[in-house]
């Protein structure tokens, strides 16, 4: 159920969150504004979902698992860190005024995978590991 949840979260999320970057590069770009303040609120419930699976899926797992998720999912951010920086260049270089630099896809899977490794470290060294082993 809980995946369920984190999928569903997910796509709500980005749609609405794709939906605001065209509204901001469309002619008149004032209306992203608006789509902000809809979107901002599925926005932190779908980041505080995707830690919370990737919490419960780390203390779940064992410690080779943890360890191979932390280090993908750094290589992940790195990757989107990447594409992200050559996306604000380009946009930059052809001299448009608009904000598709900080809303697009690639924000917004480098946001989820930030959550997503935050709550798999937090999972690894949470206490109800030891709990279970220990009763």
């Amino acid at each position: 159920m809980l995946r369920l949840s984190w999928l569903i979260s997910i796509g709500i999320s980005l749609l609405g969150f794709l939906i605001v970057g065209n509204l901001f590069n469309a002619k008149d770009g004032d209306f992203g504004f608006i789509g902000i303040i809809f979107v901002i609120p599925f926005l932190l419930l779908s980041m505080f979902i995707t830690f919370r699976y990737f919490y419960v899926l780390s203390n779940n797992a064992t410690m080779l698992s943890n360890i191979i998720g932390i280090v993908a999912g750094v290589i992940i951010i790195g990757i989107l860190s990447y594409y992200e920086i050559d996306f604000k260049n380009n946009v930059l270089n052809s001299n448009e005024n608009n904000y598709s630099i900080y809303i697009n896809f690639y924000t917004f899977a480098l946001i989820h995978s930030i959550s997503a490794v935050i709550g798999g470290v937090c999972g690894l060294f949470s206490n109800s590991k030891e709990k279970e082993h220990t009763t």
